[in-house]
């Protein structure tokens, strides 16, 4: 399925055309010319930002969006080989039975007292899906060298150096390193020691995420801390000095603020229990049970436990949220302290990129400033207004974490002009409207056309309004 932005970019005119900027090119097209980069071995080095990952899974439809993809085509790289995986992918909802999240409708005709509720679900295994070589083809999975995209979702920066396989990942079980490494294939080597396989000409590298994004996401429980930032400088200069003994041309990204994206910022801290007024949500901080402020965020994972009555977070008959007695759990509420310990990571790791990568000559993508920018300002193209809102901003797919196929065309032309300044190349943007063009509008069930108005009826949901369950 394609994602719902994808309609609503077609459905609302792709054909004006403001100032030409980074995502909306001149008609004219660059000559293409990679300056002093050599791109004759592309290599890519991250987790699932690299990889393509996107609503809840990892899955061919989306993976040929990923960022280096794009960039390998601009750049008129001949071969970039993917590990491509068959529809509906492996991700989040695998152990559940089900592959990628979907938007079923816009609107549960179900939920009471009338309010929007999107229907997104992943979509179920069909019979018969084989787990054992999820690859879309014999040709993908069975590959004789590396995959030169390496992203391995969920990895961190110390499994770069370290994970060859699910058990030796940070997490012990992180079957994507399986899927991605394919030892004892090669040795039983790491991420970054299949990269030096290829003998890289050239490389990207975006790390470090995870390494504080877990800890966001988790409302500060799983894991209990981001990494020390000590250890998080030892390790990347470790891996910045062992991937340039292969002679490689590189530019580094740095990290977003994983507080500012959708599954931080959708849910209010106020919501409208069913008596016409807002109330601040009841919850369990770092500091104790307490009502919710404007400095806590409420995660995405809250949207189905606000107002529950079963009492599997707290008393029977007790609305979760609305009361001291079932407060919302700590796991799906980041509050002011844990935000300011994760906001803390974030700049320090930043800084640490910085200063390690100036120190060896390696320019950085600023991904951290283009995505403050975009929160802050959001972000014209053809005439259209794209922003970090979750379902109606048009740059992140369904788990609210992770780039949509938009999204990703966007961040590749972030890293092509960092590579043109700093290696005197003149690499085409990304045409952002014909990505738009590309990507066809939104069928909804095989056979609903996308309505955009019941569309815009979907943002009162996160607007502070919500019923109790």
């Amino acid at each position: 399925m394609k994602t719902l932005y994808k309609g609503l970019i077609l459905l609302t005119g792709l054909v004006f055309f403001s100032a030409c900027s980074l995502q909306d090119p001149d008609i004219t097209s660059t000559s293409l010319s990679t300056g002093n980069a050599d791109f004759s071995r592309f290599v890519s080095i991250g987790n699932s930002l690299t990889a393509g990952y996107q609503s809840g899974a990892l899955t061919q439809e989306h993976q040929i969006y990923s960022f280096p993809k794009y960039i390998a085509t601009q750049a008129g790289v001949t071969e970039f080989n993917q590990p491509l995986l068959t529809w509906p992918g492996i991700g989040t909802y695998t152990t559940s039975g089900a592959g990628i999240l979907k938007l079923y409708a816009l609107d549960d005709p179900s939920t009471p007292g009338g309010t929007p509720d999107p229907i997104i679900a992943p979509v179920p295994y069909p019979e018969g899906y084989n787990f054992s070589f999820p690859y879309a083809s014999l040709e993908v999975g069975t590959l004789a060298k590396p995959y030169n995209n390496l992203g391995v979702p969920g990895s961190a920066l110390v499994d770069v150096l370290n994970a060859t396989d699910a058990a030796s990942s940070a997490t012990g079980t992180n079957s994507f390193f399986d899927i991605v490494l394919r030892n004892p294939n090669f040795g039983g080597t790491s991420q970054y020691r299949q990269a030096k396989m290829l003998q890289p000409t050239f490389m990207t590298v975006w790390i470090g995420n995870n390494d504080v994004l877990g800890y966001a996401t988790s409302g500060g429980t799983s894991p209990a801390a981001p990494t020390p930032v000590d250890a998080f400088g030892f390790l990347y200069g470790q891996m910045l000095d062992s991937l340039m003994t292969t002679g490689a041309d590189m530019v580094v990204a740095n990290i977003p603020d994983v507080t500012a994206i959708p599954f931080m910022t959708t849910i209010p801290y106020a919501i409208d229990p069913g008596i016409g007024v807002a109330v601040p949500l009841v919850i369990q901080a770092s500091d104790g049970i307490r009502q919710a402020t404007s400095q806590d965020l409420i995660l995405l994972t809250a949207k189905s436990l606000i107002g529950d009555t079963s009492g599997a977070y707290g008393p029977a008959g007790v609305p979760v949220g609305f009361n001291a007695a079932a407060p919302l759990p700590t796991s799906v509420v980041l509050d002011k302290d844990e935000v300011a310990i994760a906001s803390q990571a974030v700049s320090d790791f930043n800084n640490t990129i910085a200063t390690l990568a100036a120190a060896r000559g390696i320019a950085v993508v600023d991904v951290n400033s283009f995505f403050n920018d975009l929160k802050a300002n959001g972000l014209p193209i053809a005439g259209l207004e794209f922003t970090a809102d979750f379902l109606t901003g048009g740059l992140f797919s369904l788990d609210g974490v992770h780039p949509s196929d938009l999204g990703y065309a966007i961040i590749a032309n972030e890293f092509i002009k960092t590579i043109n300044e700093k290696f005197d190349a003149t690499i085409p943007f990304v045409n952002i409207v014909a990505v738009m063009d590309e990507l066809s509008p939104t069928v909804l069930n095989g056979n609903a056309k996308f309505d955009k108005d019941a569309f815009n009826n979907v943002v009162g949901l996160f607007s502070g309004s919500a019923p109790q369950k």
